[in-house]
């Protein structure tokens, strides 16, 4: 054997075929199937769901009696403190209803920080957007702002309302 036949030798090993490698199923345990988005929603509550799942549970056809109840309900808050500040000024005590309408703004603060936390992401953005559609709703004299927060503010909260009540209906079906 010559040197360059050794050099070949020692850098290019001979290679003898072995037997084929025997082919093997890698086991891997079954994945259970994804929840549906009713099934991921059912688990959360009302203060767990993001704005647009609210919006689409809200209108969903198997929700229409819950959003009408919302409506009833979370909405009527609003339409009561909107016209306990502009329509009956002379009807009751100045503390009375001023009682009132703190009551009413107090009730929908709550749902519209919430709502306003998930839109914006922020806690000030939410607070401020309170603040103005609030106040504005109470306080404006332009009267198609005030219509405007009011109409805002009667979304905001029949919505949240009304997918409160559709989950826990989710819930006593099970």
């Amino acid at each position: 054997m010559n040197n360059a036949a050794r050099k070949l030798a020692i850098v290019a090993p001979v290679l003898v075929p072995s037997k084929p490698a025997r082919k093997t199923r890698n086991f891997q345990p079954p994945v259970p199937p994804a929840p549906t988005r009713r099934e991921a929603l059912e688990a959360m509550t009302a203060a767990d769901v993001s704005v647009v799942d609210q919006v689409w549970l809200a209108t969903r056809r198997d929700n229409l009696a819950a959003t009408i109840g919302g409506f009833l309900l979370g909405g009527f808050v609003p339409l009561a403190t909107f016209a306990q500040a502009h329509f009956l000024k002379d009807q009751l005590t100045s503390d009375l209803r001023g009682l009132l309408v703190l009551g009413g703004l107090i009730f929908s603060c709550y749902t519209v920080v919430a709502w306003g936390r998930k839109a914006f992401g922020s806690l000030w953005k939410a607070l401020g957007f309170v603040a103005l559609v609030e106040g504005s709703m109470t306080f404006s004299r332009v009267e198609w702002v005030a219509y405007a927060a009011l109409a805002f503010l009667i979304v905001i909260n029949g919505v949240a309302t009304g997918v409160t009540l559709a989950l826990s209906r989710w819930r006593s079906e099970r």
